[in-house]
């Protein structure tokens, strides 16, 4: 009678995990994780893009150069270098819930304080504290998800992530320009101080959102039923045995880390050039209204975003991926070059800009997906944060560079042409990463 039992219950069990619609369980996995993750991520980029757009308010209220500008908004990914992969395996080993918590409560604190620097060295030192704040949230969200989502799955999910960047610039456009204008002098603060406030505060709003929304495992995901808890536990074991690498070694040892470190770094240079000069540089073409600049700002961001909801999906499908990585590369690059050749033609220099934000943004999307392929676990949690933090690098590189060239030539025309041979580094190196294969 007991093994009967036993047996009937093995048969339930079983036809529970077969009765389980695939598409149904991602899709409810999707629609619970993906919007607490976007929101990490889009205030992540919103931070970026506040930075470029108080530039000038920060170098007419404060005396910076351009130089100093780039600087200050570089050193923020010196600190998130040096605390990634402490992060990351901090994530592992405390969960989810808790660390994205203390990550985006102690970074909304930093950029709140920006609003009070009165020179380039408190500058420095707190944009430094935000990014050392703020390390280990991109990394953490993709090894978060190698834990949830298997590989049929990532590029779709990528996508969904990565969407939280061009909106965050969409957003971010616009609504700086508002804040800059309509806040300017309010309550004796300057509008790129209310910029940093405004900014901290809804940062630090996300912390209950994320404590309470978010699960740290499968196991732990009260609105996934026992069936389908099993099933999204057994993908992910499937995903671990066609790993390459596993554990905190593995992932140091491998080849693969360095040159796709080098990729991402390549990669991010043009990245941060969009996201941190991308307001100036209308500027500097004649354009001199706040909102406009704002708005026009928003263009090339919106026809990323736009984009990126196809490009997920697509680079799912067989064979597709290094297709799309290749071309998202090749337009990048075309994109950059043509924003420095047409500097003196608006109009095409922003066209320019678009496509280049367009590729990036697709190739970020699949980048990840490939890197799923080949860690997982510990081996994963550092290797993230490794290809990540020195990948962020080029988030240092890309403004100081710029900007030093803006102070010695007048613009920032040279500098997009070293971005433009960025891409191309970094379209050979991941070819070199990943193959030439279609996968």
């Amino acid at each position: 009678m007991r093994a009967d039992s036993v047996t009937m219950s093995t048969a339930r069990s079983d036809a529970g995990v077969d009765d389980v619609d695939h598409r149904r369980l991602y899709g409810k996995i999707a629609l619970r994780l993906s919007p607490i993750l976007f929101l990490i991520f889009f205030f992540a980029n919103i931070d970026r893009a506040n930075v470029g757009f108080a530039a000038a308010a920060l170098r007419q209220d404060l005396g910076f150069s351009n130089a100093a500008y780039g600087l200050g908004a570089g050193i923020f990914f010196l600190g998130y270098f040096l605390f990634e992969v402490p992060s990351n395996i901090a994530l592992q080993k405390v969960g989810a819930k808790v660390w994205f918590t203390r990550i985006v409560l102690t970074w909304g604190l930093a950029t709140f304080a920006l609003a009070f620097v009165k020179d380039t060295t408190w500058f420095y030192i707190l944009r430094f504290i935000v990014g050392a704040a703020e390390a280990g949230a991109a990394p953490g969200v993709m090894l978060y998800l190698s834990q949830w989502v298997p590989n049929s799955q990532r590029g779709r999910f990528n996508a969904l992530y990565w969407l939280s960047a061009p909106m965050a610039f969409v957003v971010s456009g616009p609504l700086s320009g508002l804040i800059l204008t309509r806040l300017n002098g309010t309550a004796g603060y300057a509008g790129w101080q209310w910029l940093f406030m405004i900014e901290g505060l809804i940062t630090m709003i996300m912390a209950p959102v994320i404590l309470y929304g978010l699960a740290n495992t499968i196991q732990d995901a009260k609105w996934l039923t026992p069936a389908e808890k099993r099933v999204a536990a057994n993908n992910i074991l499937d995903l671990n045995k066609s790993a390459h690498a596993h554990s905190y070694r593995d992932a140091l040892r491998q080849p693969v880390t360095l040159v796709s470190s080098l990729a991402y770094f390549t990669l991010l240079i043009g990245y941060y050039g969009i996201a941190f000069w991308l307001p100036q540089l209308i500027k500097q073409s004649g354009v001199s209204d706040t909102m406009t600049i704002g708005w026009l700002s928003a263009l090339p961001w919106l026809a990323a975003a736009i984009a990126v909801v196809f490009v997920g999906p697509l680079s799912d499908k067989a064979g597709w991926r290094g297709i799309v990585r290749t071309l998202s590369i090749a337009m990048t690059s075309i994109g950059f070059w043509m924003s420095a050749y047409f500097a003196d033609r608006p109009g095409l220099s922003l066209l320019g800009l678009t496509v280049a934000a367009i590729g990036i943004l697709a190739a970020s999307t699949v980048f990840w997906a490939n890197l799923a392929q080949i860690y997982i676990g510990p081996a994963a949690a550092v290797a993230f944060a490794v290809i990540n933090s020195l990948g962020n690098l080029g988030g240092f590189v890309s403004p100081y560079m710029l900007g030093i060239v803006t102070d010695l030539t007048g613009s920032a025309v040279m500098g997009m042409y070293a971005i433009t041979c960025s891409m191309v580094i970094s379209g050979i190196l991941m070819i070199i990463a990943f193959g030439r294969s279609r996968t």
